[in-house]
């Protein structure tokens, strides 16, 4: 057997370990997301390529953009359901409330019953106007005033004197004028102040019977003369 020199040797052993070192991989030190497989080498589940780090951030931007158009859509659902509720809530809020309103005008009106007519309207009225002093009482031609008997007294002469004066002068002219009708009702009313201070100091039937003649006679004031 031919033996090879010493350089021819050491030449062959190079060639050897450039040929190796072509045809191998690189050792890449170790990640926190890898393992170590068989012989202590670590072994990875994705690629390190740029191309592929490139495609994985378009695709987690995408996904993000889809994530954002949803949780956008979710929320334009909950504020379209939540103003759907509000004016359903309010046109119940507002039914209700011309509900109870109508309620309350059909029982209010059930209470009070019909409404009265022009005939009722006339008579109520009637009955609640003075009655008209007879001829006795009052002489509507010179303006002459029959005076009820309590009313005679001292205490009323000076109201008594102004109204003659005012029914005399109203007789002879046909019509009563502005400043005597008032000064009439003025005396009137003190006079029936001073009636019901009384009260309790003369008997029923002439308190009532000298309060219903002042009434009418304040009355007799707005009738025609004669």
């Amino acid at each position: 057997m031919k033996h090879l020199s010493p350089t021819a040797l050491g030449l062959a052993l190079v060639g050897v370990a450039i040929a190796y070192a072509q045809t191998s991989q690189p050792i890449t030190p170790p990640s926190s997301g890898g393992y170590y497989g068989g012989g202590g080498y670590p072994v990875y589940s994705h690629s390190s390529t740029a191309a592929e780090g490139r495609l994985r951030g378009m695709g987690d931007l995408v996904r993000s953009s889809g994530q954002a158009n949803l949780d956008n859509s979710a929320a334009a659902v909950n504020y379209t359901v939540a103003r759907s509720n509000q004016i359903e809530n309010r046109n119940q809020w507002t039914n209700t409330y011309f509900s109870m309103r109508e309620t309350n005008r059909q029982a209010r009106a059930a209470e009070r019953g019909p409404r009265p007519s022009m005939e009722d309207l006339v008579r109520y009225a009637q009955v609640g106007k003075p009655k008209r002093l007879s001829p006795g009482e009052f002489d509507s031609v010179s303006g002459k005033i029959a005076w009820p008997m309590f009313l005679q007294t001292d205490k009323y002469a000076d109201d008594r004197a102004t109204l003659d004066q005012i029914f005399s002068t109203r007789a002879s002219q046909g019509a009563i004028a502005p400043d005597d009708y008032s000064k009439a009702r003025q005396t009137i009313d003190v006079m029936l102040g001073n009636l019901k201070k009384e009260i309790r100091e003369i008997p029923p039937e002439q308190y009532m019977v000298a309060q219903k003649f002042l009434k009418s006679l304040n009355y007799e004031m707005v009738q025609p003369v004669g």
